[in-house]
């Protein structure tokens, strides 16, 4: 999934796509809050920096970002505790964070 996703977001950054042109949408009246865009060659740069890290990092952001996975089903697929699964995905998230607001 990860790799589809950064796919698609290398296609739409593609220059005959467009680039780096800011999408407006077509009734702007209708917008009430500004979309979160997430910037899914930034993350994927970040994950790999994290692999080189810890390896086991990462596979936890797969399950849960990726695949959609809650912090019971990672616990169980990674065979560790839910508590320590929250843990480390709190760590993950704030290092994830820092990486990305400084790109």
């Amino acid at each position: 999934m990860r790799r589809v996703l950064l796919d698609h977001a290398r296609a739409r950054r593609a220059g005959k796509r467009g680039g780096d042109l800011e999408r407006v949408p077509l009734d702007e009246g209708a917008v009430v809050e500004e979309p979160c865009e997430l910037d899914v060659v930034a993350l994927n740069a970040a994950l790999e920096e994290l692999h080189a890290l810890d390896a086991g990092k990462v596979r936890l952001v797969e399950l849960r970002f990726f695949a959609g996975l809650s912090v019971e089903e990672a616990a169980d697929v990674l065979g560790v505790s839910p508590s320590t699964l929250a843990r480390e995905w709190r760590l993950v998230k704030a290092w994830l964070y820092r990486r990305l607001q400084e790109s």
